[in-house]
């Protein structure tokens, strides 16, 4: 994400004036630096992956073995910026998550379709919450698909509020799948 700081640019101007101090002649008055404007404080959410429905693991119905395997899958992570929109102090969050799949030994190389979310949230209160889906598509034999999903856009107020608030995106999991990745967590593609 995208922020500013201005601690170093403060610094930076300090140790101009003094160097230009030091070579002024004593008899002459310098001239007092302009202050620059200061820099707006933006207060970015955090957006990342929820660890508990990172990994989704589907099966044939009923089944559970890994020949009833259809796809492993993860969300890979999340990438984008945080830029302040000064005239109006609104935050525009601008991301998208990332996706790879294994082709389970049921699924025989057939695109798949995965539900997936991506929630606002203050602590343990979810403020919205929308579902998504991802095509992944496995091209000839692979054992692996990726996908990049589609530029979300989330626009909040830039208050010290956001800076608490969390963007997670996560896979939409069955109890029974929640259980499965919570018993097997390394497991992915």
């Amino acid at each position: 994400m995208k922020k500013q700081f201005t601690t170093p640019l403060l610094s930076l101007l300090a140790l101009a004036a003094l160097a230009g101090c030091a070579s002024t002649p004593a008899s002459s008055t310098p001239a007092a630096p302009a202050a620059p404007a200061p820099l707006a404080q933006q207060y970015c959410p955090q957006v990342a992956v929820l660890a508990q429905a990172q990994n989704l693991t589907t099966f044939l119905p009923g089944r559970s073995d890994i020949g009833a395997q259809i796809t492993t899958a993860r969300v890979t992570g999340v990438a984008g910026s945080c830029l302040l929109k000064v005239k109006k102090n609104l935050l525009d969050v601008k991301f998208q998550a990332g996706f790879s799949a294994s082709n389970g030994p049921a699924n025989q190389g057939a695109p798949i379709t995965l539900p997936y979310f991506i929630a606002i949230t203050q602590g343990e209160n979810i403020i919205q919450e929308n579902h998504y889906t991802i095509l992944l598509k496995f091209d000839g034999n692979a054992s692996a698909a990726q996908a990049t999903s589609k530029p979300f856009t989330v626009e909040l107020p830039n208050t010290p509020d956001s800076a608490q608030t969390q963007i997670l995106v996560g896979f939409d999991m069955t109890p029974g799948e929640l259980s499965y990745a919570a018993a097997h967590p390394a497991i992915g593609p």
